[in-house]
């Protein structure tokens, strides 16, 4: 090492050290656990922030009734807000502001283009940072990072399973599906999902009519959707939060476009789209990660009780939330510590399986990139104002409506 180069070292340390980002920090019995939640709690897509925050919010409150980390003599765990107000530059900054609050972990940030650099800045921090609903591939591929860790599907896997679903339930219908147009916002997340889409879409076999992107909170769609009008394809690919989710769907309903949409969660998942469009949500599909029709212990009378506290349903964002949070509670109590390195070693041993996952698959865990491998779709159709699963057919609560009627005929 050069004495430039140590010296460099040394004034990095000095600073850390200042900002108590040095030490780790290990709590003593019953001391509270502060817990960094970074999410958008204002801006436009603060409802979808402030509703992933109830699925952390519950699942505290239970883990605090029952006991709280019994390891660390039934310390309680607190939540310590970051609002990212949807903005990569203070979703770093806030990263930053929690780690000097000697929060144990991040949990969040919702959007892909926030979590990409979020979750770089808590690598250097060296603060384990569990991603329980952004999707994009690129935030664990390939980056060798030791301290995230991705409860969420990867976005190309919300793709492959569109098309498996368009392809699955067209056929059913007897009319096979031959073309989509794709429609996704200019972010990480909609230009990763619909790369996912293109290949996908490539290799089942349908013809990508149109690959469309547009800048997120766009006031007017008018002209796109009477493009894709003319385009007819056989289904629509969306990728929208969800500002942009409603107005696409209302610019639809006035162009009287009767193509299906097949959103990616995020503004078609959003207790706030039926809300704002009523009837008119009606049989708009979208891939999920988890329905309270699915049948596992324990899920049914947990979304009854997020539904009591919040007056909303829980929603597939709400229980990723809520079983990270589950996922970090597991990890602090084999760790015994909140020591930040004893907890990312615990981090990557998880393996929460069976009733104690109320996602539809078996087991969270995570490989070396820190992805949870098993993580899988179902697809929801919204039926007189509530999503039902519809696919795959193993998992259905109700049949799918294909192909959906006109407007006036809804």
């Amino acid at each position: 090492m050069t004495i430039s180069r140590r010296s460099a070292v040394l004034a990095l340390s000095a600073l850390a050290l200042a900002a108590g980002l040095g030490e780790p920090r290990t709590a003593s019995a019953a001391e509270d656990i502060p817990v960094g939640i970074l999410l958008p709690l204002s801006g436009s897509v603060a409802p979808i922030g402030i509703n992933n925050r109830r699925g952390h919010e519950l699942a505290i409150e239970e883990i605090n009734a029952a006991g709280g980390i019994k390891s660390l003599g039934g310390a309680k765990l607190v939540m310590i807000d970051g609002d990212t107000q949807g903005n990569p530059n203070v979703g770093i900054s806030e990263v930053e502001k929690l780690a000097r609050r000697g929060v144990v972990a991040i949990m969040g940030a919702y959007q892909s283009g926030v979590t990409f650099p979020t979750t770089q800045m808590a690598e250097r921090l060296r603060v384990p940072y569990i991603d329980p609903v952004a999707v994009a591939d690129s935030i664990t591929e390939g980056r060798g990072f030791k301290y995230t860790f991705k409860v969420s599907p990867l976005a190309s896997w919300y793709a492959r399973d569109q098309v498996r679903f368009v392809l699955d339930t067209s056929t059913a219908a007897g009319k096979p599906a031959k073309s989509v147009v794709l429609l996704h916002e200019d972010t990480l997340f909609g230009t990763s999902t619909a790369e996912g889409q293109v290949k996908a879409a490539k290799e089942f076999g349908l013809e990508v009519l149109a690959d469309i992107s547009y800048p997120k909170d766009t006031p007017d769609m008018t002209s796109t959707i009477a493009q894709i009008k003319e385009l007819n394809p056989d289904a629509l690919l969306l990728v929208s939060y969800i500002n942009d989710a409603v107005l696409i769907t209302k610019t639809m309903k006035e162009l009287g476009v009767n193509i299906p949409i097949i959103g990616t969660s995020a503004g078609h998942i959003d207790p706030a789209y039926i809300t704002n469009l009523g009837k008119d949500a009606d049989l708009t599909f979208t891939v999920g990660e988890w329905n309270v029709d699915i049948e596992k212990a324990g899920a049914a009378e947990i979304a009854k009780r997020f539904e009591e506290k919040f007056s909303v349903p829980m929603n597939g964002h709400a229980a990723e939330t809520y079983m990270s949070t589950m996922v970090l509670r597991d990890a602090l109590e084999r760790a015994g510590s909140t020591d930040r390195d004893k907890l990312r070693d615990a981090l990557a041993e998880t393996k929460i399986c069976g009733d104690a996952n109320i996602l539809p698959y078996d087991c969270i865990r995570f490989g070396e990139s820190g992805q949870s491998p098993e993580a899988q779709l179902v697809v929801l159709q919204i039926i007189d104002g509530v999503h039902k699963t519809v696919w795959p057919a193993e998992v259905a609560a109700a049949q799918p409506t294909w192909p959906v009627p006109a407007w006036d005929a809804r």
